[in-house]
């Protein structure tokens, strides 16, 4: 397995792992924080986060895939990934549905500028012969990854707080963003590389 790929799927155990912590909860996160909550606003809240990247994410992938290679799609991998990472700590400000829907669209957009990146670098390092054990891999260690969390960020909520567990959340999130700037220099010293003009062989 190339390295970008372990890299890749790291980065996603973190970011993804990490709001894991809070998605089983998060109906009784916004009953217990967010003025006016009720059942039919928690049903909106995810429809505008899952909406907005739908949308969203075409419109970024026809954006990169104007340009050959993958710096479009590091950069709105990386983009992406931060605006997510910090979503969690905004989380913990909320007190009204209008600023709870705001971020969720927020959320959205974050998924929908990494999304597309992540999928093209991964299926570019990718190997035709080993596809199938690659995806494989990454869906088992992402589900498990979201399993455990699952339990854990229900025990931190109920043991300490909301408000603890989603600077966990952040925290956990940019260390998984961090490992994208790996991939940048891998990319770009590649480049580089390739822009060096080989050396012609000298007749004796």
């Amino acid at each position: 397995m190339h390295k970008i790929l372990r890299v890749l799927i790291l980065s996603d155990l973190f970011i993804l792992g990490s709001f894991g912590l809070v998605q089983p909860i998060f109906a009784i996160y916004m009953l217990q924080n967010v003025s006016g909550s009720t059942l039919t606003a928690i049903g909106f809240a995810t429809t505008i986060q899952l909406v907005s990247k739908s949308f969203l994410q075409i419109l970024v992938a026809k954006w990169t895939d104007e340009e050959a290679g993958n710096r479009r799609e590091l950069l709105t991998l990386f983009i992406g990934s931060m605006i997510m990472s910090f979503v969690a700590f905004f989380y913990i400000w909320v007190k009204t549905l209008p600023m709870l829907y705001a971020l969720q669209f927020l959320y959205g957009l974050g998924g929908a500028l990494a999304f597309p990146g992540w999928i093209v670098i991964f299926s570019r390092y990718s190997r035709d012969e080993k596809a199938g054990y690659e995806w494989s891999l990454y869906s088992t260690v992402i589900s498990l990854g979201t399993a455990a969390t699952a339990a854990i960020g229900a025990y931190i909520a109920d043991i300490y707080s909301f408000k603890f567990l989603f600077i966990g959340i952040g925290i956990l999130s940019l260390i998984g963003t961090s490992f994208i700037i790996h991939i940048f220099k891998h990319e770009f010293t590649r480049q580089r590389r390739a822009d060096i003009p080989k050396k012609q062989k000298t007749k004796i």
